[in-house]
């Protein structure tokens, strides 16, 4: 099975995590929390070498054209069940656009982030682990790129997201059942094919 998937997930900017001075500002962009789509996005799982080669934020996924569009870089890395990105924000001088998109975080008029991640396995949740087995499990996936964005989803991506997590679950459900023997943990643990992912992410909240 493959297919190109948007999901839509929470992120939340933490509390005290926006650095007037350094010009940076902390996204949490992933945990391992089971999300309104019954999936989990495992913190082992994570592959960030890709990303950090080129370790680029952008404003709505512009990395193309306009090179104001590319506002900062960032770093990404996991505190404790958290993966969190930290992005350095350009100076008013060399990227004027990046200072007001800046300003407007500060101001709390943008509230958004974006993420791209290539998901490469996944499975339902072993029983035997202590997961839920009706639960998608994510257990590898590398970071491409993240935004802020002044959008991030609508209703036909939301559509969109339920209807082709259904075929990964299906799809999923069918790997785990594989032939006329009890599946083993061997089967339950086999991973699909490579499909890609775009994480729209959403923040709602400050986490203190």
């Amino acid at each position: 099975m493959k297919t190109n998937n948007i999901q839509t997930r929470d992120a939340q900017v933490r509390a005290g995590a926006i650095d007037s001075e350094k010009r940076t500002v902390e996204f949490v962009i992933s945990t391992e929390a089971v999300d309104s789509y019954n999936t989990v996005f495992r913190m082992d799982g994570w592959m960030l070498d890709d990303y950090n080669r080129n370790p680029i934020v952008c404003y709505n996924h512009e990395a193309y054209g306009d090179a104001d569009k590319i506002i900062g870089t960032s770093e990404v890395f996991r505190d404790g069940e958290v993966l969190v990105g930290r992005v350095t924000f350009e100076d008013a001088e060399t990227n004027p656009f990046a200072e007001k998109i800046f300003r407007k975080i500060q101001a709390g008029t943008l509230r958004m982030a974006s993420i791209n991640a290539r998901v490469s396995k996944a499975r339902m949740g072993l029983k035997d682990q202590g997961e839920d087995p009706e639960v998608v499990y994510f257990t590898r996936q590398y970071l491409q790129e993240w935004s802020v964005v002044s959008i991030g989803s609508n209703p036909d991506a939301l559509k969109r997201n339920s209807d082709e997590l259904e075929v990964l679950r299906s799809a999923a459900v069918k790997e785990i059942e594989v032939g006329e023997e009890p599946p083993t943990d061997e089967v339950k643990r086999a991973s699909l094919d490579v499909f890609e992912a775009q994480l729209i992410i959403n923040q709602n909240r400050l986490v203190k």
